[in-house]
């Protein structure tokens, strides 16, 4: 460590080091370091540093010096305790997503993949490795994409028809495995590390209609059909539905998300949200979250007790998931276009960190929201100018699909810095 050299009254050299100052003082100093250096760095010096910066109270006097105006979503919830939040992460993450997205020009690298698919890109996930994204389209074909800068060879692989019909959604089932879902009434499972122009599927889950969204977790695959049904499999016995979800919808399921373990939610055409009990199998509260006009829920993302619902229009939903309630906490009306004779529809919502909400829709925009109300516009990211139809957020790494069947990828640079060092 870098020492202050100083002389004292009887000219006798002395040594101020960082650790040797007053604790008031070196937390003056910690206020004006970034959160990524004392969380990466500073607080791993020694172990009093370690106690200091771990402090909590340091955490929630810098997070709510900036947001101190406005409501947050992870402080309404019922579980919610201001005593044990983990309000270094929720710090640390705001941070760094202002810090990025608000440069993005400057701190993010972008590619554009075009050319693969012809038709709309319905569908994107990034891998589980973070250097892969996967694409699905209304042609029919799947797409593996690399998203380490300056790579020639892409896609890396691009399946042609992987399905009978438009491939709707995708999701990622393991580390090693991705499931994707069509208007041939087929979900299947296919292998990551060993996916190739003429793979086949691991299991193909054969429903009794078009599938429209799909979700899963270990052992545990849920699939929403245009017929107000959602059906469960188990891949270890693709040809036995484990059970099915009926009677409360009457329009076609749109999106289904995962909360925790033991509860999946259905959004549908029909303007209802269910959520249902996977201990009992059974519908456990259903609601409109509008009844105005045509609105419906079209996308939803879970993070820490809440659930970021958008509809087809302009609104977005919090749900607090705590304790079972699903009750309606806020209700945020987002930016509209202006000058734009359209209906604003909010495609797709991604919520992965404390730090942003980020969304797309028919404007063609990338938003990154702050998880407040009224929300912060971190960055308003207008590149394609197409309609975005889905999003995902995972490693550092933000990958877009867009109606004019590109997909383009957002790499932070300090993570491309990261793996160039080690070789990653």
């Amino acid at each position: 460590m870098s020492s202050l050299e100083m002389a004292d009254g009887a000219g006798t050299p002395s040594t101020i080091s960082l650790d040797s100052l007053p604790i008031e003082v070196f937390l003056m100093i910690c206020e004006r370091i970034d959160a990524d250096t004392l969380v990466r760095s500073l607080m791993y010096v020694n172990k009093q540093f370690y106690d200091i910066i771990s402090d909590n109270y340091l955490w929630k006097k810098r997070a709510m010096s900036k947001f101190n105006d406005c409501n947050v979503a992870f402080m309404l919830t019922s579980a919610y305790n201001e005593n044990t939040f983990n309000w270094k992460q929720f710090a640390w993450h705001t941070e760094l997503e202002d810090s990025c997205w608000s440069e993005y020009e400057t701190k993010t690298t972008t590619t554009v993949f075009s050319g693969a698919h012809f038709s709309e890109v319905d569908a994107v996930i990034m891998a589980k490795d973070g250097n892969h994204c996967i694409s699905a389209s209304r042609d029919r074909s799947i797409c593996l994409w690399n998203t380490a800068i300056d790579t020639i060879n892409n896609p890396v692989v691009h399946k042609t028809d992987s399905h009978l019909g438009w491939v709707w959604d995708l999701g990622i089932y393991d580390d090693h495995h991705f499931l994707s879902c069509s208007w041939d009434s087929k979900v299947k499972l296919w292998n990551t590390d060993n996916f190739t122009q003429i793979s086949q599927p691991i299991q193909t889950f054969s429903t009794d209609a078009a599938v429209l969204s799909i979700t899963s977790k270990e052992n545990f695959v849920a699939a929403g059909l245009y017929s107000p049904k959602i059906i469960i499999f188990d891949p270890r016995e693709p040809e036995k539905r484990l059970f099915e979800l009926l009677n409360s919808h009457t329009r076609s399921i749109i999106d289904l998300c995962l909360v925790e373990d033991n509860y999946l939610i259905s959004l549908s055409e029909d303007k209802t949200v269910s959520v249902w009990d996977l201990r009992t199998n059974n519908t456990v509260k259903s609601m409109y979250l509008s009844k105005q006009g045509s609105r419906f829920p079209m996308c939803a993302s879970y993070h820490d007790n809440i659930l970021f619902i958008g509809d087809n229009r302009d609104c977005m939903y919090w749900l607090d998931c705590s304790h079972g309630l699903y009750n309606v906490i806020e209700t945020v009306k987002l930016v509209r276009p202006i000058n734009d004779n359209r209906n604003y529809k909010l495609n797709c919502i991604k919520c992965t960190n404390y730090g942003s909400i980020i969304t797309g829709g028919n404007e063609g925009i990338v938003y990154i929201l702050t998880p407040t109300n009224p929300p912060k516009v971190i960055a308003k990211i207008v590149d394609s100018g197409s309609e975005i139809t889905s999003i995902d957020y995972q490693n550092d790494t933000l990958v877009v699909g867009y109606v004019s069947s590109d997909v383009q990828v957002w790499k932070k640079k300090y993570l491309i810095h990261n793996l160039q060092m080690y070789k990653i």
